[in-house]
């Protein structure tokens, strides 16, 4: 009989709230995760503690104390909540055990008196009980002053729950952000935050429905998401690029840019823009030239290809290079929404009206979170394999045989789900099954929390494109402290029929210089091109990454954070630098 046990049953009998009904009623999802265990198992350790003090005076089965009260307890029916009705004996009780018993049996027989069943108690038993309260007086008191304790605790709790059924936990992220990069105007000093909920609901305790809430700044409002924008150096570039173009047509014919200011790309603002007069300069100097009409339509099409390709690729390295916070937005917005159950021990079924692939495959032990780690997209995902990793509606599915060290995942995910029709200027189909979409399947081996390897691909469409590729992640634990971790990815279709490759590597290390601390420094190249197709990216960015995470509290942490880029957005130039202060508020 265990202590926790003896005062639930004691107090079940009594007509006193019992401790075990209201803490089974806040189940895990009321709080947090480790709220009702704290309280339970430090009840525990405090009396644990005393009754290793107390082995040398237990009560024996052959003592008159144990047999006067199991006497009592099985005349006034004291301990109603065993099976058969006894006291159980036959064993030593420790005196705070006894004293909790007997606790039951005094509540029992007020009880009694009380009500209208007439007992009255025998001059003999009233003698054993005074007996029995003056010999074990100090552990009576000890015992009722620690049940009054718990039941103010459990009040409390019940009072300042959020729910019976669902737990409610959050975030906040601010961070300072600073980025300079030669020959370009340094962004201005940028203050971002992201604020986000959870609420995890179960049903049945083998299910959790998920709502997750985010509300803050606008995406990419850190330096390097300016810098690597279309507005930065990669429409000069780009607008260069056109130009040499132009000029290169015109000379084809003897003549040169400079005979034709006009056609200069350096008046367009956008990139469409600069796409629009681009492509419409060449069609009409196809036609010129005497170039037939689907001819010079063709130069329009390559033209326009060609631009829409060269910023889907900037685009995609501009979201593994900026601080990855949830795709945060002014106004609030639903992150997720999903509903996770298992029909068997082993496999477990999500669906999802609103969620990223991420969150259901390419798990990494040491970059995973930018709550806790890397702060950058590149080093928490493996962008390549997760095309950007849009938000959309599907389904995910996740099997443990034998709960052994292999498992098998997938998960579809259908960019527009919400869009039924196909615009007539537009590519994406819509709906749950149309364009663009991605299927992931992943096997993964973990044979021990020290190491794990998965094998991934992704196939689907990223607007009118098939996008297939293959991937691997890796983690490796030296010791308790540290960790290695690997990325890597192979496209083999890809838009603008570019065939890219890209990795990251890097190792974390646990209590550097205080306890619970963490480091980390990673270095990646995002998108490694076999060939430049289109003439534009003669570069290969490579990033790098150090943070040093210091935990405050259990709940806050700071974060500090440098970054480094070299040829950034895959071009010749200058290496970006930034520093950003992260801090971590949990609740």
């Amino acid at each position: 009989m265990t202590i926790l046990g003896l005062l639930g049953v004691t107090l079940g009998v009594s007509g006193t709230p019992a401790i075990a009904t209201p803490l089974d009623a806040l189940s895990s999802h009321s709080l947090t995760d480790n709220t009702l265990p704290a309280i339970a198992n430090g009840l525990n350790d405090e009396l644990n503690q005393t009754t290793a003090v107390s082995q040398l005076s237990d009560v024996q089965p052959t003592d008159w104390a144990y047999t006067a009260l199991r006497s009592l307890v099985e005349r006034y029916g004291a301990i109603a909540g065993y099976p058969d009705g006894t006291f159980r004996g036959n064993r030593a009780l420790t005196r705070y055990e006894f004293a909790a018993g007997l606790t039951a049996v005094l509540d029992r027989i007020n009880e009694q008196l009380n009500d209208s069943s007439g007992l009255m108690l025998q001059r003999e038993d009233l003698e054993i009980i005074q007996r029995l309260q003056a010999e074990f007086a100090g552990e009576l008191a000890t015992v009722r002053g620690r049940v009054d304790a718990l039941e103010a605790r459990t009040a409390e709790l019940e009072s300042h729950q959020f729910s019976t059924t669902t737990r409610l936990n959050g975030y906040t992220i601010f961070t300072v952000n600073a980025g300079t990069q030669a020959g370009v105007d340094d962004p201005n000093i940028a203050f971002t935050s992201s604020v986000g909920l959870y609420l995890s609901t179960s049903f049945n305790g083998n299910d959790v429905l998920i709502t997750h809430i985010v509300m803050g700044n606008d995406s990419f409002n850190d330096a390097v998401g300016f810098l690597l924008g279309d507005s930065g150096a990669f429409r000069n570039n780009l607008i260069e690029a056109g130009n040499e173009i132009t000029d290169r047509a015109l000379r084809q014919r003897g003549l040169s840019l400079d005979n034709f200011p006009n056609l200069r790309l350096s008046n367009q603002d956008s990139i469409e823009d600069i796409r629009d007069t681009l492509a419409g300069n060449l069609q009409r100097l196809a036609r010129d030239a005497e170039a037939s009409t689907s001819e010079a339509q063709a130069v329009f099409n390559r033209v326009t290809t060609a631009v829409e390709t060269a910023q889907g690729i900037n685009g995609f390295l501009q979201i593994n290079s900026a601080l990855e916070y949830y795709a945060s937005e002014n106004l609030l917005g639903l992150s997720q929404l999903s509903y996770t159950f298992s029909p068997s021990s082993n496999i477990s079924v999500s669906l999802f009206a609103q969620d990223y692939a991420s969150s259901y495959v390419d798990f990494n032990r040491y970059a995973n979170s930018s709550l806790r780690d890397f702060s950058t997209y590149g080093f928490i995902n493996n962008q390549l394999l997760l095309g950007n990793d849009p938000g959309g509606a599907g389904a995910a599915v996740s099997w443990n045989p034998d709960a052994g060290a292999l498992t098998l995942r997938a998960v579809y995910r259908a960019d527009a789900a919400a869009i039924a029709t196909r615009p007539s200027n537009v590519g994406n189909q819509g709906g749950l099954f149309g364009d663009p979409y991605l299927g992931i399947v992943e096997v993964s081996y973990e044979p021990s929390s020290q190491f794990g390897i998965s094998l991934q691909y992704s196939g689907g469409a990223q607007g009118d494109n098939e996008y297939n590729v293959l991937g691997a992640n890796l983690q490796l634990g030296l010791g308790e402290t540290v960790g290695l971790f690997g990325r890597f990815g192979y496209a083999y279709n890809f838009p603008g029929d570019i065939r890219p490759s890209s990795w990251s590597a890097g190792v974390t290390i646990a209590d550097l210089f205080a306890p619970g601390a963490l480091t980390g420094i990673g270095v990646a190249q995002p998108l490694i091109f076999q060939e430049d197709v289109i003439n534009f990216f003669n570069r290969t960015q490579t990033s790098f990454e150090a943070f040093y995470q210091l935990p405050l509290t259990d709940q806050i942490s700071i974060i500090p954070v440098v970054q480094v880029i070299t040829n950034p957005g895959n071009r010749d130039e200058s290496t970006i630098w930034t520093g950003t202060i992260k801090t971590v508020f949990l609740f």
